[in-house]
């Protein structure tokens, strides 16, 4: 009886070892996107702020929201406000009843590409002139 528990616990043991490669890969790819996730979540962070701050600075200076993306971008380069313009694919803005404006943008995550996976990060802000 000894003998087939310590033969069935030696074959347990050797098919665990062998499933042991599998699953740190796994574990390996799971952390890989984690990591990848945190950098685009951080990377739309810093940009959205920029373009929060450049839609309010060109508010403050010209009197109206901008229309689009191109037109804050120009101001941005005039007036030396920090905007990353290929950091978007897309910003509309929608000014609203109350006085702000309705930023919605989508985030050019294409350096974030992965062979078996993309990231895509979009959204909306309301801005407020002060």
């Amino acid at each position: 009886m000894r003998a087939k528990l310590l033969l069935a616990g030696l074959s347990l043991l050797i098919v665990a070892a062998c499933a042991s490669p599998r699953e740190r890969a796994y574990q390996e790819a799971v952390n890989d996107y984690k990591r990848n996730q945190a950098d685009v979540a951080e990377y739309t962070r810093a940009n959205v702020k920029q373009l929060v701050a450049a839609t309010k600075t060109f508010y403050v200076s010209v009197g109206h929201w901008p229309r689009t993306l191109i037109e804050l971008s120009d101001f941005a380069f005039d007036k030396h406000v920090p905007l990353d313009f290929p950091a978007f694919n897309e910003v509309t803005f929608a000014a609203l009843d109350d006085g702000s404006v309705q930023v919605h943008y989508e985030v050019n995550c294409d350096r974030f590409k992965h062979g078996q996976y993309e990231f895509s990060q979009a959204g909306s802000v309301n801005v407020r002139a002060r």
